[in-house]
């Protein structure tokens, strides 16, 4: 009963391991959300492209407040 249960442990052991190293491998670019100022990861599906500068957001709603008002958020700054 013992040996299953150690090789069990030992195997997830190994595997939460792998997952670990694997994504610290990983470098995600971030950008700072110019409505609610949170750090978000780079993600072209929450992106919009102005004046030349792409700006990411944390949600399509903050997206598109932005897209209503740019200037407003981008006094903020």
């Amino acid at each position: 009963m013992k040996r299953p249960v150690l090789a069990i442990a030992l195997i997830l052991i190994v595997i939460a391991t792998s997952v670990l190293v694997s994504a610290q491998g990983k470098k995600v670019e971030k950008a700072r959300d110019p409505v609610c100022g949170i750090m978000v990861d780079k993600n072209p599906d929450l992106s919009v492209n102005y004046r030349g500068e792409v700006y990411y957001f944390c949600s399509k709603a903050d997206m598109e407040k932005f897209k209503q008002e740019p200037d407003r958020y981008l006094k903020k700054r």
